[in-house]
């Protein structure tokens, strides 16, 4: 049997209701496949034993009822006989005795035709009963699943076991009905009749069970993943607040958010995306406080995905961004519920993607990426510290290093005259130009850098600090390098690694070497120019209508002034509005 696709690249074709032709497409069609487990069977199968073992018994019982009661009329014959014999006289003797006989014959004869009468009622319904077997012709039923995506236990339990105990003499759809709500146990089910939904939804990890002459399948939900328990985060470490962290198991993932909303406004749409992948995503968002224009838009770009395969959510950020050139998150990313949870409060969506240990949140800002969970369980003073002291290490972490080259290299005169000589002192001995000087050295901090993620366990750590100790010295000493600039590098990787997100601070990674190469080629004048046109980009990005820089550039939102939450952070008594984007009279957080 040939399998024919369609435009789409899906499977054609409907269930026919033709038992062993159905089960011969989806055999081919799931052909090669060894971790898929097929079961036939016959419904009622162990019901029809046990009735036939039951006929069996009523009839061997007749059987013995009979030949009791013969062996009773037997023993009563020659107890008259003897009777009859010691109470009549010599000369009626022999008249006595023909007649004890002649009784004796005639109670045999009764016993005989009561024996015949009770075989022949058995045998009546022995063969009634076959008959009767007969008229009800057994029906086939197949389940298929995915073994280790499936739990196999449930679908012997409430689905296999039921229906051989049960038998039943409809047919179609009221065989099908009485299936659903009589036979199966404490299983959600569905039906379906597409080939294309039925093998997704096997693949998917669900079992089918496929009756003979049904219209329909009944897709049984049993799935059953591998996964690894909630552990602790380990991108964004936390010193106070909730320390467990997303799986890669997406219902795992939803119940940690329904944990900590048990709102029953908290809506979660399910959709697959991937033409093969089909991964499960789901679209999570607070029912009053979304924008309705907000989430119909990342509906729409949902579901117009057009990939073949989504095995991260890092492929669905970056399918689903509106600026596919600029180097900026348009997405948060974070593996931490309570801060999903925080977004949701505010009007966010987020976006849970399977096999994916972290969700998406939208609309983001930029000030977005500069607060750690920490900062709402700890005093607002600290926070605050805190959240200063990144945003000000962002800007060393960009410009540092190209600010050291453009004044080195072209500007002496802006330093004051005991700096400029201890520099010229640093700098002895050193033949390379500054510029090259300070590319090699970060160059070379990103190679130890990267190193130290990939290698595995504690020695990542180790390789990054003492690779980084050894060989600056080395660089020193051999006159390739001065101390200045291992100084300014340092320095710089330390900011770089303040920023309390991956994704936002990879981007500085980035820029830092745009700055260098401008204030190498132009001096101060092309570093400024650099800082003037990211500032322009910045204010350019979009994140779902919403602007990137808000509240610094407001675009169309001109009434924004809650700015408790952005560069400091407000008591919670004073913080007492939700961002712009939120619903229209949903802004107050009490309600």
């Amino acid at each position: 049997m040939r399998i024919k696709y369609n435009r789409d690249q899906k499977i054609k074709g409907n269930l026919t209701r033709n038992f062993d032709k159905d089960y011969a497409f989806l055999e081919k069609a799931l052909d090669r496949s060894g971790d898929i487990v097929k079961n036939v069977f016959y419904v009622g199968d162990t019901a029809d034993i046990q009735s036939i073992m039951e006929e069996q018994t009523d009839a061997n019982t007749d059987s013995d009822a009979n030949s009791i009661m013969e062996e009773q009329t037997n023993t009563n014959t020659d107890s008259d006989i003897s009777s009859a014999t010691k109470g009549q006289t010599d000369a009626n003797t022999d008249s006595d005795i023909s007649s004890a006989t002649k009784g004796q014959t005639d109670a045999n004869t009764d016993s005989d035709i009561n024996s015949d009468i009770g075989r022949k009622t058995v045998s009546k319904r022995i063969v009634k009963t076959t008959q009767n077997n007969k008229k009800i012709k057994p029906k086939k039923a197949a389940v298929i699943y995915v073994d280790g995506m499936t739990d196999a236990d449930m679908v012997e339990d409430f689905v296999i076991r039921p229906l051989l105990k049960n038998k039943c003499e409809k047919t179609g759809q009221d065989f099908l009905s009485y299936v659903e709500n009589h036979v199966m146990e404490t299983v959600d089910w569905k039906e379906d009749e597409s080939f294309e939904d039925i093998l997704t939804d096997i693949l998917s990890g669900n079992t089918l069970l496929l009756l003979e002459s049904c219209p329909k399948a009944i897709i049984l939900s049993t799935k059953k993943y591998p996964s690894r328990g909630v552990g602790e985060t380990q991108q964004e470490m936390v010193i106070r607040g909730p320390k467990d962290s997303f799986t890669e198991n997406m219902r795992i993932n939803t119940a940690l958010i329904r944990r900590r909303i048990r709102d029953s406004r908290l809506k979660m749409e399910h959709t697959m995306v991937g033409e093969r992948s089909k991964t499960d995503l789901a679209i999570v968002y607070m029912d009053d406080l979304v924008q309705p224009e907000l989430l119909e838009k990342v509906r729409q770009k949902v579901n117009a995905l057009s990939f073949d395969g989504i095995l991260d959510g890092g492929m669905v950020e970056q399918l689903l961004e509106e600026n596919v050139w600029t180097p900026f998150p348009q997405f948060q990313h974070t593996e931490r519920p309570d801060k999903a949870a925080s977004g949701l409060l505010e009007g966010r969506i987020v976006l849970v993607v399977d096999n994916s240990p972290g969700v998406l949140i939208l609309p983001v800002t930029y000030q977005m990426f500069f607060q750690a969970g920490d900062d709402y369980y700890t005093r607002f003073e600290v926070a605050s510290f805190a959240r200063l002291l990144r945003f000000a290490a962002s800007l060393f972490a960009i410009g540092f290093p190209g600010l050291y080259v453009a004044i080195a290299a072209f500007h002496t005169e802006m330093l004051p005259t005991s700096f400029l000589l201890s520099i010229a002192t640093a700098r002895t001995g050193i033949v390379i130009p500054v510029a090259l000087e300070v590319l090699l050295m970060e160059f070379q901090f990103e190679l130890l850098k990267e190193a130290g993620i990939h290698l595995p366990g504690q020695l990542g750590g180790t390789i990054g600090i003492v690779g980084g100790l050894i060989v600056g010295q080395a660089a020193v000493e051999a006159g390739i390098v001065s101390t200045i600039v291992v100084i300014v590098v340092s320095f710089t990787a330390i900011a770089s690694f303040i920023v309390p997100n991956e994704s936002f601070g990879a981007v500085f990674r980035l820029l830092k070497f745009l700055f260098i190469v401008t204030a190498a080629i132009w001096g101060i004048y092309g570093y400024l120019l650099t800082f003037a046109a990211l500032l322009l980009h910045l204010s350019q990005i979009e994140s779902f209508g919403v602007p990137y820089m808000l509240p610094s550039v407001c675009g169309e939102n001109l009434n924004y002034d809650d700015k408790k939450d952005h560069y400091v952070r407000y008591p919670f008594a004073y913080m007492k509005k939700r961002p712009v984007f939120t619903r229209e009279g949903r802004r107050i957080r009490k309600r």
